[in-house]
């Protein structure tokens, strides 16, 4: 991983903010702030390489009926070793008590309570991506963030005596969805019949699609993803003008966002869970269109 040469945000938190962060190599030292040199938090490595995987292999779930060669991966560490750097002992002081309330798991949970997933908030980083010029030139960076929340609760930041205007650090994050994410949502609208949606990633993402509505629609409006396989079918007939419903992929719900009315009683035949975004291209068709206005896909790239 490259993200200790780049800028990360954690919340109000900003690590190696003296990179200028523009897509510049930062091991070029006219690429850096002169004036943020010894008042920073220095990223110096993080190992995001730790995911846990539950085995489904033992005799009961064998005997119900389940896969025994099957295995999900679970949660992500996101491990982080550094320094504070203080350019007076108030300015290290300072900076050594907003990193305690940053990574504090009550005021995470205070401010992850409206956030998409709730709970969780971005931990935002960058790496390295070809094309490259060499370490003294310009360098592509793909903006990442993995949604997480503290692992055992607040950094440890070591003070000593002889320290003077360092303390190190180490944190831990833990991320419950193991994928990295674009740091930019995409929002495709194809035509109304269907048409292409990309998902630039190296992995499936699980995204929302949002339907339009200009009055009822039909009893079996059909969203099918021909290059998964996987159809979908909602009642519609319920629906009114200027509604929209929203598909959450990943949790599984139907709302119509005007007032978060659940709307999942339409569903007619198929899984919401299959309605997946493979890596690549995939070939949507939307049948028995009547009454919608568009059929919108929001996600995020997602990376394994």
């Amino acid at each position: 991983m490259s993200i200790e040469r780049h800028r990360a945000t954690w919340r109000s938190l900003i690590f190696n903010q003296r990179y200028l962060d523009a897509g510049l190599a930062p091991d070029n030292p006219a690429n850096l702030t002169e004036a943020l040199l010894n008042s920073d938090y220095y990223l110096d490595s993080c190992d995001v390489t730790r995911v846990s995987v539950q085995d489904y292999r033992e005799l009961r779930q064998f005997l119900e009926g389940a896969e025994p060669n099957e295995a999900y991966e679970g949660v992500r560490a996101v491990n982080g070793i550094g320094r504070v750097v203080g350019a007076t002992y108030a300015d290290l002081e300072d900076k050594t008590w907003a990193m305690y309330e940053s990574f504090s798991v009550a005021s995470v949970r205070i401010a992850a309570q409206a956030t998409d997933p709730v709970g969780l908030l971005p931990f935002s980083f960058k790496r390295d991506t070809a094309p490259a010029v060499g370490l003294d030139g310009a360098s592509t960076a793909k903006a990442l963030r993995f949604y997480c929340r503290p692992g055992p609760g607040r950094p440890v930041i070591i003070g000593r005596k002889s320290g003077g205007l360092v303390r190190p650090f180490s944190f831990q994050l833990i991320a419950f969805d193991p994928f990295a994410y674009d740091e930019s949502l995409t929002q495709t609208t194809p035509a109304l019949g269907g048409g292409n949606v990309t998902n630039p990633g190296n992995i499936y993402s699980r995204g929302k699609i949002r339907i339009t509505f200009s009055g009822a629609g039909a009893a079996n409006l059909t969203l099918t993803n021909t290059t998964t396989g996987k159809a979908f079918v909602i009642n519609a007939s319920t629906a009114a003008a200027a509604e929209v419903w929203e598909i959450d992929v990943a949790r599984g719900t139907i709302v119509r966002t005007s007032d978060n009315a659940n709307r999942y009683s339409a569903r007619v035949s198929g899984f919401i869970t299959d309605m997946w975004l493979a890596s690549g291209v995939n070939a949507w068709t939307h049948t028995n269109t009547g009454g919608v206005t568009s059929v919108r896909y929001d996600f995020r790239g997602a990376y394994a």
